[in-house]
């Protein structure tokens, strides 16, 4: 790596790749002042180091100009664009179709700092904050994302994420979800058509087991163990949490934090996309 840039500074490659999904006046408009590869540059190292806006290197552009792109994208809910067009570049690369027939939901609490917004506070995970609901394809990419109290139960979140999408991805016909999304499934085939199929261990909600004299209960496992198909979000979680930025919610607003999952899943795609076809998988 040549010592100007930094580890979270796109490549030309990865220029190449996202900068067809910026408008035209969006460059012109970056240029009279600063670079838009360059502003993207300053985004991504907000979100990768974990500063605040206040903290941009001086070789950056100014943390204000960089700050008044972000917030002119998350209003207009560009990242989330792009993140749906790279997605499907990166599915048609792999051989699969564009639009998905199956997904995961799933959710994470997060605590929040001093900030301000809405918050509340999780009883289950014992966390003061906010929750992030997400629904994820089978390669664990970002579909949606919705930002939350954490008091708000995974049911009623996942009304709130999952409200419409039936028309953004219509070929969806099955979602994987754990337990907690129980109370979705008849909203969810009354009102998007989809079937939710809850993954669970065989023995979740066992409270005795009937046996003929003599047989011994089956044991119970101990410690964790990784279900099928949920694995998939829990590992998309982790991808975002290499991201600082995302190891709380820092944002104010819970668009702010929608904004930054949605940029960090657009950096990860990059990087896949530019690299060969061959290096793909």
């Amino acid at each position: 790596m040549p010592p100007d840039r930094y580890p979270t500074d796109l490549t030309d490659q990865e220029w190449a790749v996202v900068s067809k999904l910026f408008t035209k006046s969006e460059h012109r408009g970056a240029q009279r002042k600063h670079d838009l590869r360059r502003v993207i540059d300053g985004c991504l190292y907000v979100l990768r180091g974990g500063i605040a806006w206040r903290m941009m290197p001086h070789d950056l552009p100014p943390w204000t100009d960089v700050y008044d792109h972000f917030r002119r994208w998350r209003k207009n809910g560009k990242w989330e664009q792009v993140n749906a067009a790279l997605r499907e570049q990166y599915r048609t690369r792999r051989g699969r179709k564009a639009q998905p027939t199956a997904a995961a939901i799933d959710s994470q609490s997060v605590k929040t700092t001093e900030s301000g917004g809405p918050r509340g506070y999780d009883g289950g995970k014992k966390i003061s904050g906010r929750k992030r609901q997400t629904l994820v394809d089978t390669e664990g990419d970002v579909l949606k994302v919705r930002v939350h109290p954490a008091d708000l139960h995974d049911k009623a979140g996942g009304i709130l994420l999952l409200s419409g999408l039936h028309l953004w991805f219509p070929a969806i016909q099955l979602v994987w979800a754990d337990t907690h999304y129980q109370g979705l499934k008849t909203w969810a085939k009354d009102r998007l058509g989809w079937t939710i199929e809850v993954v669970k261990h065989w023995w979740t909600g066992v409270q005795g087991f009937w046996l003929a004299p003599g047989q011994e209960p089956p044991e119970i496992p101990k410690g964790f163990h990784v279900l099928p198909r949920r694995w998939v979000a829990e590992r998309t979680f982790a991808w975002l949490g290499r991201h600082r930025r995302l190891s709380k919610d820092y944002e104010r607003l819970p668009e702010s934090e929608e904004t930054f999952i949605y940029m960090a899943m657009s950096h990860i795609l990059v990087k896949r996309l530019a690299r060969p076809p061959s290096h793909l998988h």
